[in-house]
């Protein structure tokens, strides 16, 4: 992933010692700059967050059920055939 992009965003924030410590320890075992550093750890971080909240998760019986509708998925209704219908009509239409 490329992460060289404008940066015109400032973020001002305290920092105890020890984290400092680790910061600073870290930092120079990957051999860049500090900002660079921090920036690429906060988005990590941010990215993993978001995946983890995005999960879809099942327990087994769910799981179950969803793949068994995907397999055998249900007769459409009545409903659901005018809506399909409907739709054949606005999207094959000529009119704009």
């Amino acid at each position: 992933m490329n992460t060289e992009t404008r940066k015109d965003q400032t973020l001002k924030f305290r920092i105890d010692d020890l984290t400092l410590k680790l910061l600073d320890q870290a930092q120079s075992y990957v051999e860049i700059n500090r900002s660079k550093f921090i920036r690429q750890s906060i988005r990590e971080k941010a990215e993993a967050v978001i995946a983890e909240h995005d999960q879809t998760r099942f327990n087994e019986n769910d799981w179950h059920l969803f793949f068994d509708s995907l397999d055998k998925p249900a007769e459409p209704t009545e409903r659901m055939k005018k809506a399909a219908q409907r739709y054949s009509q606005i999207v094959n239409s000529d009119e704009v």
